[in-house]
């Protein structure tokens, strides 16, 4: 006979899934009895023979990056779990970021979350762009991902402004070693400056453009915001009016 106890969840051959609330207890009239809930909030008493129970999905798995309670640092599960001989615990083997190995028990462990890959299309801040030639021209720039090649050293290759310009250009392309998601702001890069999408610029004329980002695209418009990619002219167009100056009031 499964024995159950307080908490788990089970499955009732006839009212469905339900939580165990009490016992084993022995029933007045015989054998043995738990109280569960069901989902409707009501509890009954019910016999061992009538419940059986619902797997909880596995706390971890092979690969998942863990902190460890004992050590604090960060590895990911290469192996595991196992049972302990001693005490009967479950363990798993733990690799850290220097390379070394510790088996810590599933109690200590708490898993990480990762953040979602970068993928073509992102808005990305460049944190490293590659060794030697123009090293380090694009720290800092914020650019879209127009290709992702995870097997190369370098496997961000990033558009700047209208990516209109030839490889290495202020408005080309660059292949990048290390880029960060950006969520913080709505900016674009143009000829080495920032503008801020959310403002809006004069221009040289004294005409007031509105800005707005569609995908990998950003449009001005004068006098009010753009509706879609159409509806405008592109960055470099306005650009061509600048001095842009920022409209404060």
């Amino acid at each position: 006979m499964t024995e159950f106890k307080v908490g788990d969840r089970v499955h009732h051959d006839v009212r469905g899934d339900a939580e165990i609330t009490y016992g084993p207890f022995d029933s007045p009239w015989g054998g043995t009895r738990y109280v569960i809930r069901l989902d409707s909030g009501k509890e009954t008493a019910v016999s061992p023979g009538t419940l059986s129970a619902i797997p909880e999905p596995p706390k971890f798995a092979i690969g998942d990056k863990v902190t460890t309670r004992a050590s604090r640092q960060e590895g990911r599960l290469v192996a595991g779990p196992f049972v302990s001989r001693f005490g009967g615990r479950r363990f798993w083997v733990v690799e850290s970021t220097d390379g070394k190995h510790e088996a810590p028990s599933e109690e200590s462990l708490t898993k990480l979350s990762e953040p979602e890959p970068v993928k073509v299309g992102d808005r990305v801040r460049v944190v490293k762009d590659s060794d030697g030639y123009r090293a380090g021209q694009y720290i800092g720039r914020v650019g879209v991902v127009a290709e992702v090649e995870p097997r190369n050293e370098l496997p961000y290759k990033v558009r700047f402004g209208d990516g209109s310009g030839f490889h290495g250009d202020p408005d080309g392309h660059w292949w990048c070693e290390v880029v960060e998601r950006v969520t913080d702001e709505d900016t674009y890069t143009h000829n080495g400056v920032t503008y801020d999408l959310s403002a809006k610029y004069r221009d040289r004329d004294g005409d007031v453009w509105h800005f707005a980002r569609f995908g990998d695209k950003v449009v001005g418009l004068i006098g009010r915001d753009p509706v879609d990619e159409h509806d405008g002219d592109p960055f470099r167009f306005a650009a061509g009016y600048g001095p842009l100056t920022r409209v404060t009031d």
